[in-house]
């Protein structure tokens, strides 16, 4: 199985995740939630009032947190129906970059540095300035991890909302993140990539000029690590250890990720899968 349409829609896709026996895509207005096991659409409704490029969620549980410009969206997904919004900006000065969540918060980074934590018991608000670039990414964990315009790895504790370790990484943008274990990996505008110890944030690895357009990672499979350069039409699989190049795959697309041995992937109105020891191999 190398690269088999999973599923096809009657329109094109912009985002797909996938939790437990779904996948959950936005598509136009709608959101769509398709049973893998039977690839076949077990939901959908025209959820949103207009279409967006600029919309992508999380997924909680039974709650999906979507973004849309300067809009967050709390989304039941029993009913694929938006139970609140918070408005936490005005315009592309103050849009939404990146949204993550623990068990008791949801986090969103906010263009030119700002940040919002909203309490899930209450729905209620706090805005900080945690940073004097905009945070492009982020993995909640036992901290919050992040990565910046300035291309610096930003740790941040929850209890207070405050920067308590900073390494800079990158020369720019840094606009990708993986957690494994005490592993972060994280990829750059400046097309390199860095393996770093999450808790001392000493730089175990680097590779430079990974690919020669922008690039993003898609996720970690046994022993390689997957990047995506939709720019070059090109995947390459490096060795986790020390990010020496093992492979080089024809194609990509934009938020394509690993999960269970499967790589995922959005092709216009398609869902494509491939088993990535077939893909790799």
């Amino acid at each position: 199985m190398v690269r088999k349409t999973f599923i096809e829609l009657d329109h094109p896709i912009l985002r797909c995740k996938k939790a437990g026996d779904m996948l959950y895509m936005i598509a136009g207005k709608e959101l769509i939630k398709v049973d893998i096991t039977t690839a076949s659409v077990a939901q959908r409704r025209a959820v949103f009032p207009e279409n967006s490029r600029t919309r992508e969620l999380v997924i909680d549980g039974n709650t999906a947190y979507c973004r849309d410009f300067y809009r967050l969206h709390k989304v039941d997904l029993s009913s694929l129906e938006i139970v609140d919004t918070w408005n936490l900006g005005s315009d592309l000065s103050s849009d939404i970059c990146a949204v993550d969540y623990d068990e008791y918060n949801v986090y969103v980074s906010i263009r030119n540095g700002g940040f919002a934590v909203i309490a899930k018991s209450s729905g209620e608000v706090t805005f900080h300035s945690l940073s004097q670039t905009s945070i492009w990414e982020m993995i909640v964990d036992d901290k919050i991890y992040a990565g910046n315009v300035g291309g610096e790895l930003l740790v941040i504790a929850q209890d207070r909302i405050a920067v308590v370790q900073s390494k800079a990484l990158h020369k720019k943008n840094l606009k990708s993140l993986l957690l494994e274990g005490d592993v972060i990996y994280t990829a750059s505008q400046d097309l390199s990539i860095a393996k770093v110890d999450k808790v001392t944030l000493e730089l175990v690895a680097v590779k430079k000029r990974c690919h020669q357009k922008m690039f993003y990672l898609a996720g970690i499979w046994e022993n390689y690590l997957l990047t995506v350069s939709p720019p070059c039409g090109e995947m390459k699989v490096w060795h986790k250890t020390d990010l020496a190049l093992c492979k080089m795959i024809p194609g990509g697309t934009w938020d394509s990720f690993i999960d269970s041995g499967i790589l995922w992937e959005i092709q216009g109105k398609r869902i494509v899968c491939s088993d990535l020891s077939e893909l790799i191999s």
